[in-house]
């Protein structure tokens, strides 16, 4: 059985801590994906179980990599989601241990720091989701991890090596395990499903996309930190850096030390050691924790403040909706939209304001009846947007009432709940015309993200 193989066979375990909150958030009806996120970032394992599972799947079907954590958890669903961490083991291991093993701290330090560092480099070179660059990075730590798992003698002699040797991890692991290294972690990605942009920035290819050249030096920049921030291959990184970055290499470096220092004080709340350290006692760049840093560059308003500012001063809920079904279109080309508005006795939706369709679409007529086991009913209730596609949609269409079933039964829409003055009041389903670009888990984050600030217009606080 290669390494790869054995690696594979078994989950890797959450940190205790982490499982364990987020499993008393699953335990919560009012949860919100946003507090669900903050727990599965912090951890390599929960977000290679949430992802892995939602990319195994849309792989089958064979559609994009779902590259985000909101979509991941929207995409699965609250149920399935209480499934696969209930299955989940929880390590012993907790960062909250006085003596843990020191590789293994070491190595999830890495992990989150080349996450902050990707992540903040995304953003500088704005990115449409910054959020991938994030878990591709804070995953290309996971092996490893599995490793000291499966393994810890093994990674602990590696770690020694890297010690004694003067030479990198990786170079290490290959030796004491006598695999070549890159190719055990690009056997997992498969196995896994790790995202192919994590696979790209694994490859030997010399000239990989702009996004997996980051990836990758991110994490070759974490790996060698550890050694010290002004060490001979740290200096051959930093043109490399800024050429991505599109800086000169003193501003390319500035950037990285405040992202450094600012993810440190979160990295010794958990306990690990972050490469941050060094800065401080560097003869070359005194960096101390509590110097001032330097504000961060003016960035261009997204679609969401757009949105934002658009709806700032807007008067009653009709103008409110018109604004977003505007910016849904221009920002998502969503071109096709109908408002489905509960009767009074909010036992039936109706079709009551329609965008791009046309008079003799059937969806523009629609009338459906609900009740209490239906999936729009269960919408309304539970107030989560759903990503209607091919890989769903064989078990949403016998929940759909009766009369959606044909008129939706071969389209890929997104479907949000709406609500004003916190009462709901129907819903919205939003696609693409037939001949254009099919949706993807990025349109669907950018989609809940609009449909939020709206939420919040139409909503406001007592």
């Amino acid at each position: 059985m290669s390494w790869a193989e054995r690696l594979a066979a078994k989950p890797l375990p959450a940190l205790g801590e982490t499982h364990s909150r987020l499993s008393r958030l699953l335990g919560r009806e009012d949860t919100s994906n946003w507090p669900l996120e903050v727990v599965i970032r912090r951890d390599p394992a929960l977000t290679l179980l949430i992802l892995g599972d939602v990319n195994r799947q849309a792989r089958r079907f064979g559609r994009d990599d779902v590259t985000t954590y909101d979509s991941a958890i929207g995409l699965l669903g609250r149920e399935r989601l209480k499934t696969l961490v209930r299955a989940a083991p929880a390590s012993c291991f907790s960062l909250l241990d006085p003596l843990p093993k020191e590789g293994l701290r070491l190595t999830l330090a890495r992990a989150l720091e080349a996450a902050q560092q990707a992540e903040s480099w995304a953003l500088a070179r704005r990115e449409p989701v910054a959020e991938q660059h994030y878990h591709a990075a804070i995953l290309a730590y996971t092996p490893e991890l599995a490793l000291w798992h499966e393994a810890p003698e093994l990674a602990a002699r590696a770690h020694q090596a890297t010690i004694q040797q003067g030479i990198g991890m990786h170079e290490a692991l290959g030796m004491v395990l006598q695999e070549d290294w890159n190719r055990i972690r690009l056997g997992l990605v498969k196995h896994w499903g790790l995202p192919s942009l994590l696979g790209e920035a694994w490859s030997e290819a010399e000239t990989p996309s702009t996004p997996a050249r980051g990836i990758r030096l991110a994490c070759d920049l974490m790996d060698e930190g550890v050694r010290g921030w002004h060490t001979v291959r740290i200096k051959a990184l930093r043109p490399a850096i800024a050429e991505y970055l599109g800086l000169d290499e003193a501003a390319a470096w500035l950037r990285c030390q405040r992202t450094a220092v600012l993810g440190a004080t979160g990295l010794h709340a958990l306990g690990l050691r972050p490469s941050a350290h060094t800065l401080v006692a560097s003869d070359e760049t005194p960096w101390p924790l509590d110097a001032p840093l330097a504000p961060p560059e003016p960035a261009r308003p997204g679609p969401v403040d757009i949105l934002r500012g658009a709806l700032a001063g807007v008067q009653g809920s009709n103008a409110l909706l018109q604004q977003l079904l505007k910016h849904l279109r221009g920002e998502l080309g969503l071109n096709r939209m109908v408002l489905l508005m509960l009767d009074g006795e909010k036992s039936r939706l109706e079709a009551r304001f329609a965008v791009g369709i046309p008079a003799d679409d059937p969806l523009r007529s629609l009338i459906l009846s609900l009740n209490s086991s239906d999936l729009f009913s269960a919408l309304l209730k539970k107030h989560q947007p759903l990503w209607m596609n091919a890989s769903n949609r064989p078990a949403f269409i016998p929940r759909l009432p009766a009369e959606a079933r044909g008129v939706l039964a071969t389209t890929d829409m997104f479907i949000t709940p709406l609500q004003i003055n916190h009462e709901a009041v129907g819903l919205l389903l939003a696609q693409r015309s037939m001949d254009a670009e099919p949706l993807s888990a990025d349109d669907f984050r950018l989609f809940n993200a609009l449909k939020s600030v709206a939420h919040e217009a139409l909503n406001p606080a007592p």
